[in-house]
């Protein structure tokens, strides 16, 4: 271990292209990294999915005595301490119905409350499906105009037509609404939250609660619902395996050598600490 190993005091993961492999797991050598680091660090895990789409992934930690402390879920919108909701932005209902009074044309339109996932069609996104294959989740199909909520966490827009899904984000954009985020979470989901539900204003407010200045933080991320997080925290950096976006306006930050899908954190994570872990 070197000087690195003192500085720092937080470790901060996307899930989806930066922790987990393309199989959506933890490899056997990052969750080795991860229990060597455990008793030193807080690590907080930031994600676009919600609290029951990471169930499996906290399993996989739990299994292998490791403490994920805070819990970050649908991309700012929640934030958990050992499952207790202690942040959450939405959306006034009555908002998101007129943005849904945008044409979409072929896009399917997914809307999360705090406890429930509806959608206007049939689940086509890969990473839906397998949220519903391997999670045993499901969508309820519903006109979305008419549901007896008063807020929603988030709406997600999925469509392989990328030039749809773009034209989609600029008519939103062009509406001028107020006090909402709108952004890409991969290529093909676009999403619309609160303003305030972003991944680094809940780690801001999790390193407030923690005494820990931003300047100890690390972060790892591969997407553009992580670029805040990764400009502003003490230490960002990038997969191998990130978007252009984040490549070309984040050209400062270190990148990984290796992907997701070569251990890229955890072996990052060796050598910037000096661990005593062979890979």
């Amino acid at each position: 271990m070197n000087s690195n190993y003192k500085r720092y005091k937080m470790l901060v993961f996307d899930l989806d292209g930066t922790l987990l492999n393309s199989s959506h797991e933890i490899s056997f050598l990052t969750l080795e990294v991860l229990l060597t680091l455990e008793k030193d660090f807080k690590i907080i895990i930031a994600t676009g999915r919600r609290l029951s789409e990471v169930r499996n992934i906290r399993n996989q930690l739990k299994k292998n005595n490791i403490n994920e402390n805070y819990l970050v879920t649908a991309n700012g919108a929640e934030v958990f301490l050992q499952e207790n909701l202690i942040f959450r932005h939405t959306m006034n209902y009555g908002l998101v119905k007129e943005i849904l009074k945008i044409h979409t044309g072929n896009v399917d339109v997914n809307l999360y409350t705090f406890d429930t996932w509806y959608s206007n069609s049939d689940v086509k996104s890969p990473i839906m499906k397998h949220f519903i294959r391997d999670l045993g989740l499901n969508a309820i199909v519903r006109d979305l105009t008419k549901l007896d909520v008063d807020s929603v966490s988030k709406i997600v827009y999925y469509c392989d037509d990328l030039t749809t899904l773009n034209k989609l984000n600029n008519d939103i954009r062009n509406k001028d609404f107020q006090d909402i985020r709108v952004f890409f979470s991969s290529k093909d989901l676009l999403e619309v939250t609160n303003i305030n539900a972003d991944k680094y204003n809940a780690i801001k407010n999790i390193a407030f609660l923690e005494r820990i200045p931003l300047c100890d933080v690390i972060a790892f991320g591969d997407n553009n619902n992580d670029y805040e997080m990764l400009k502003n925290l003490g230490k960002g950096v990038l997969m191998k395996n990130a978007n252009e976006f984040l490549k070309i306006h984040l050209a400062n930050n270190e990148i990984t050598r290796f992907s997701n899908n070569e251990d890229g954190v955890a072996r990052f994570l060796i050598d910037f600490f000096g661990l005593n872990i062979k890979y």
